[in-house]
C-alpha cells in the first residue's frame, strides 16, 4: 500500500504546487471581498450585473468586474448585435449549462473562470519546468498569481482561458501531441480569440519530441486547425449580420472606445513595459523565439485597442511570465521584494475596484 500511495505521490505531486498557490491566492481575494466593508464603505459591484446575482451572492459579485455582465446577457439572449462578436461562445455556453445546476448564470461563469484560472496555473507550471526547470517555474507561477491585474483571471470573463489553452496547447505540442494540441487551441479560439496566437508555437515547438513521427509539416498543418474554426466563427456571424470585413474591425477594435484616464493610461504603460522586456528577454534565450512571438502578439492585443478591458490581458501574457520567473530563479535577492511589491499593487487596485472604480 505504501510503495502504491508513494507511486502515486510521485506521478502527481506536479499538481500539489500551482494547485496550492491558485487556492491560495483566489481564497485571499475572496476573503479580500467578504471582509471589503471593514476597509471602507460598503464594497461596491458592476452596476451592470443583474440586480439577482448581487443580491443572492454579493461577495461573489463584488469580485465580478470585467466582461462578466455581457457574457451573462449572451447566455440569456444570444448574440443581438455585431458589438457582440468579440465575446466568443464557450464561456456563454458553460454559463447557460451550469446555471440550472448552480442556480444563476453569473456564477456558472465565474465557477467556469476558476476552473480555467487553476487549469492556466497547473498548464503555466508545467510548461515552464519543461522549458526551463521547477525554479524558474515556480517563480513564474509566483508572479503570475500576485501580477496586480491577476484577480481579472477569475472574475468571470475568458481571460483565464487565454491563460489555460495556449499554455496546455504549446506544453502538448512539446509533448509530441500535435493533433490534441490544435484540438485544445481550437476550444480555447471559442473562448478568446487571442488563444490563436499560439499555434505559432505549436506549429514551430521550441524542441521538437525525438519520438515524434509523421515529420515537422504534421505538426503546422494540424496547427491550422484553430484557424479554421476562428474563420468558421466570423463567417457564420458575417452571415448572421450581414456584415463586411470593415465591419468586423470596427468591432473587434471597439467601435466606441472607451478613453484611459490617466491613471490607467499611467499603469498601463508601466505593466505594458514590464511584460514587453520579459518577452525581449525570452527571445534571448536559446530556442524560444517562437513561444516570445505568442509573447509579442497577445502583448499588441492587450495594448493596442487602448482601452481599459483589453490592457487587463497583460494578466495573461505567459510567455513574460516565463522569463522574469527565469530571472527570479538566479536572483534570490530579487525574489522576495518583487512578489511582495506586486501583491501589494494586486491588492490597491482590487480594493479600488471594489469601492470607486468600474473597469468600463
Amino acid at each position: 500500500m505504501s510503495d502504491t500511495q508513494g507511486s502515486t505521490s510521485k506521478r502527481f505531486g506536479w499538481l500539489a504546487y500551482p494547485l496550492l498557490i491558485f487556492a491560495a491566492s483566489r481564497g485571499l481575494l475572496f476573503a479580500f471581498a467578504k471582509a471589503g466593508p471593514i476597509f471602507g464603505p460598503r464594497i461596491s459591484t458592476d452596476v451592470v450585473l443583474s440586480r439577482s446575482f448581487q443580491d443572492s451572492y454579493p461577495t461573489w459579485a463584488s469580485l465580478a468586474h470585467g466582461d462578466i455582465a455581457t457574457y451573462a446577457r449572451i447566455a440569456r439572449s444570444g448574440y443581438v448585435a455585431l458589438a457582440d462578436v468579440p465575446y466568443f461562445p464557450l464561456l456563454p455556453w458553460l454559463g447557460k449549462w451550469l446555471s440550472p445546476i448552480l442556480g444563476s448564470i453569473e456564477l456558472g461563469l465565474l465557477v467556469s473562470s476558476l476552473a480555467f484560472c487553476a487549469l492556466g496555473f497547473v498548464g503555466v507550471y508545467r510548461l515552464c519546468e519543461e522549458l526551463r526547470g521547477p525554479a524558474a517555474a515556480r517563480w513564474a507561477l509566483a508572479l503570475v498569481a500576485a501580477f496586480p491585474l491577476s484577480y481579472h483571471l477569475s472574475d468571470g470573463s475568458a481571460l483565464g482561458c487565454l491563460v489555460a489553452f495556449p499554455a496546455w496547447g504549446i506544453l502538448l505540442a512539446l509533448r509530441g501531441r500535435p493533433l490534441v494540441a490544435a484540438v485544445a487551441l481550437s476550444l480555447g479560439v471559442l473562448a478568446h480569440p487571442a488563444c490563436l496566437f499560439a499555434t505559432i508555437a505549436t506549429a514551430w515547438p521550441p524542441a521538437l519530441p525525438q519520438r515524434q513521427s509523421g515529420g515537422a509539416w504534421l505538426p503546422r498543418l494540424y496547427s491550422l486547425l484553430p484557424a479554421v474554426v476562428f474563420v468558421g466563427y466570423m463567417l457564420f456571424f458575417a452571415s448572421s449580420f450581414h456584415s463586411t470585413p470593415a465591419g468586423f474591425r470596427a468591432a473587434f477594435l471597439f467601435t466606441t472606445p472607451k478613453t484611459l484616464t490617466a491613471a490607467w493610461f499611467a499603469m498601463t504603460v508601466v505593466f505594458g513595459l514590464l511584460m514587453g522586456a520579459g518577452v525581449l528577454f525570452l527571445a534571448r534565450l536559446p530556442g524560444l523565439r517562437t513561444i516570445a512571438l505568442v509573447g509579442v502578439a497577445q502583448l499588441l492585443c492587450a495594448l493596442v485597442p487602448g482601452e481599459p478591458a483589453s490592457a487587463c490581458a497583460l494578466a495573461a501574457c505567459g510567455p513574460a511570465f516565463l522569463a522574469w520567473g527565469d530571472l527570479l530563479a538566479r536572483r534570490e535577492g530579487l525574489r522576495g521584494p518583487t512578489v511582495a511589491m506586486l501583491s501589494i499593487h494586486q491588492g490597491l487596485l482590487l480594493y479600488c475596484f471594489t469601492h470607486f472604480v468600474r473597469l468600463a
